[in-house]
């Protein structure tokens, strides 16, 4: 045989990383190649990676995209004494042969062409389970050695070790997952999204029993177990995740202001557009911080309203009356041990803000929310956070229902009664009727 019967296959193995495998990977190649050298190895094997995509379709849901790296596995297979080792050949049940290439090398000899325990060394064919392909260098041709034959046929003391693609693929497989581990940030927040309009934000640190977020939406990404049932969940939310995603970013990284700590690391995963699986917790948190955010705008232009529309009422000294919404309501422990407890209430009244601190037994049954009006005494005018506050003092609600009086007690019935008329009374009873005190309509006044 020549080099001739040698069929380049032109589209070598990739293999799709993502970026701690590829780590991994170099760490583990560079173990292979150091342990085979000790044994007489003296090829190499390279490991050579850029940067892509995939887009993996989601069964009831969009489409992923997951980034990592394409690699691919080449190098130089061994030689020795100007003999290139082409493939392992190893002798299968039925007298058929399996070729095992080289990283870097994958040629293919036409099986046809090779005779499974057949040695061009010693010219004798028996039940070897190995032999070696070799290749001239300088002749290119083929042979066909029994490895037990190699080392006469080239003078070396050693048995040169042998690493396949097959091997070298078997040994870092067992360091790889297989799972990606990294995916666009659009379809991280989409999901993200979706998940806690379903289910609620769930941080990490919850209790027990309940599942975070970021594991819901990892299960779904990488199709774990029960992703399917997940995702029939999410569905509904998913067209509005996807929507808002471009919106949620811009919005963050315009507000995100902090140079350290939190923000600053959620900043950095939205730049990158890219989330690595140790970020996943922190790309998806991104959807209560977007709500935090638009929370904060809209207390922030409240209250620059509240600014401009609220003034002080009335002078110092005046009594006023006025209507408005219970915004704030304080229970303040009495000033001593005996005294009572009051009630601290700021009152929205639009275009004026009342503060008022009473024991009044009204105030404790009011709500925040509740209506109400009060009347009360100008004690002050103050400013807080910027708002314009009235100050009242001694304040009494309005509207309060009628006070319910006691019965008159009915007239004693005297019918059929024989009528006495009064005694005629002297001096002294006269006086004492004179200062006698005089009943209440309607009150029974005790003798």
């Amino acid at each position: 045989m020549d080099d001739t019967q040698l069929e380049q296959r032109p589209n070598p193995p990739v293999w799709f990383l993502s970026a701690e495998e590829l780590v991994a990977t170099r760490a583990k190649l560079a173990t292979i190649t150091g342990r085979a050298a000790r044994k007489g190895f003296t090829g190499s094997i390279e490991l050579v990676a850029a940067p892509a995509t995939r887009t993996q379709p989601v069964p009831g849901g969009f489409s992923v995209t997951v980034h990592g790296f394409d690699v691919t596995i080449s190098g130089e297979a061994p030689r020795y004494a100007g003999w290139r080792f082409v493939a392992s050949v190893d002798a299968v049940d039925g007298g058929g042969t399996i070729l095992r290439y080289p990283p870097g090398r994958e040629a293919a000899v036409r099986n046809t062409d090779v005779v499974a325990g057949h040695c061009d060394q010693c010219h004798t064919r028996r039940a070897r389970r190995r032999t070696m392909m070799i290749a001239h260098d300088d002749t290119g041709q083929l042979l066909q050695v029994g490895t037990s034959c190699l080392k006469d046929f080239l003078g070396h003391h050693l048995t040169p070790v042998f690493l396949s693609a097959d091997d070298v693929r078997a040994e870092l497989g067992r360091n790889l997952s297989g799972t990606p581990a990294a995916w666009d940030l659009t379809s991280v927040l989409t999901y993200a999204w979706a998940a806690v309009q379903a289910l609620g934000w769930t941080p990490a640190s919850a209790e027990p029993g309940r599942t975070p977020t970021r594991d819901v939406v990892r299960q779904v990404l990488t199709q774990q177990r029960a992703a399917d049932r997940m995702l029939a969940v999410l569905a509904p939310h998913l067209a509005e995740g996807r929507r808002l995603a471009p919106r949620i970013i811009d919005t963050l990284l315009t507000g995100l202001s902090g140079e350290s700590g939190y923000e600053a690391n959620l900043a950095a995963v939205l730049r990158g557009q890219v989330v690595d699986a140790r970020h996943l917790g922190l790309a998806v948190s991104a959807i209560p911080a977007h709500q935090r955010l638009l929370d904060q705008r809209q207390a922030d232009t409240a209250h620059q309203d509240a600014v401009a529309a609220v003034d002080h009422v009335g002078v110092v000294g005046d009594k006023i009356t006025l209507t408005g919404t219970v915004r704030n309501l304080i229970r303040v422990d009495g000033y001593t041990y005996h005294s009572p407890d009051s009630m601290l209430m700021i009152l929205d009244c639009g275009t004026a803000v009342l503060k008022m601190t009473t024991t009044a037994s009204w105030a404790y049954q009011v709500k925040v929310g509740d209506p109400l009006r009060v009347t009360g005494t100008v004690k002050a005018h103050t400013v807080w956070n910027g708002v314009k506050q009235t100050v009242l003092t001694r304040p009494k609600k309005l509207d309060q229902p009628a006070a319910t009086l006691p019965q008159t007690p009915p007239a004693p019935d005297v019918t059929g009664r024989e009528r006495v008329d009064s005694p005629r009374l002297d001096g002294a009873s006269a006086d004492r009727k004179a200062f006698a005190p005089t009943p209440t309509p309607g009150l029974a006044v005790p003798r």
